[in-house]
């Protein structure tokens, strides 16, 4: 069992990694009582690049982290650890870095490829499958090899038409962020995310419950 917690209160100070080999009953942080350095590429560290990380476990056994801060070249941070936690090695990603009131989810769909939801801060081109649209706030993006290449890339929006978010999200962000359209994605929100054995795949936010499914993550 593989749980993620805050390494620290600064925000730059990764994302430690906890495993338990007892089910649960005891626990050991990996970088516990090791020098904390820094979270720079090309040197090893014993934390995850970036606070509130999502993780998955590659076909390989190596396992792919994303994080928020930390970020490397202007993107956000990518971890690889190939020796199950004990170090990690860091790289830029090909994502926009998160920000304030925001948390990444990461998960393998049960289909086989993996599935990150994140966000884009700003109006921007959205690249999916060599098609172009524009697009700002919560999207989700597919990769079919291991996290090498990610075509497919989707605003999680109504599609069509426009909603308001109802409270607590327009409570706790401000009415400016609350409008959904065929543009405008939901821009705040920390993200947990599940798939049902139907395949349906639940994303839940700071304050609203999203349901979909591969086929539709794939539809132009």
């Amino acid at each position: 069992m593989v749980l993620l917690s805050d390494a620290d209160w600064s925000g730059e100070g990764g994302s430690a990694v906890l495993i338990s080999k007892d089910f649960g009953k005891t626990w050991r942080d990996t970088g516990a009582d090791k020098e904390l350095l820094p979270l720079t590429p090309g040197v090893k560290g014993h934390t995850i690049a970036g606070i509130h990380a999502g993780i998955v476990e590659l076909k390989n056994g190596d396992w792919l982290a994303y994080g928020r801060g930390n970020d490397i070249d202007g993107k956000m941070p990518m971890s690889i650890s190939k020796d199950k936690g004990e170090t990690w090695e860091y790289s830029a990603s090909p994502f926009t870095p998160l920000g304030g009131a925001q948390r990444l989810a990461f998960t393998r769909l049960q289909e086989g490829p993996l599935l990150l939801v994140s966000f884009e801060q700003k109006m921007t081109d959205i690249v999916s499958n060599n098609k172009v649209s524009k697009g700002v706030g919560m999207y989700a993006a597919l990769s079919y090899d291991e996290g090498k290449t990610w075509p497919v890339r989707k605003l999680i929006t109504p599609g069509t038409g426009s909603r308001v978010l109802d409270a607590p999200c327009n409570l706790r962000w401000g009415a400016e962020f609350s409008l959904l359209d065929s543009t405008h994605a939901e821009i705040r929100g920390y993200l947990t995310i599940e798939q049902a054995p139907d395949g349906k795949i639940h994303l839940i936010s700071s304050g609203t419950h999203y349901a979909f499914n591969l086929a539709w993550l794939e539809k132009q």
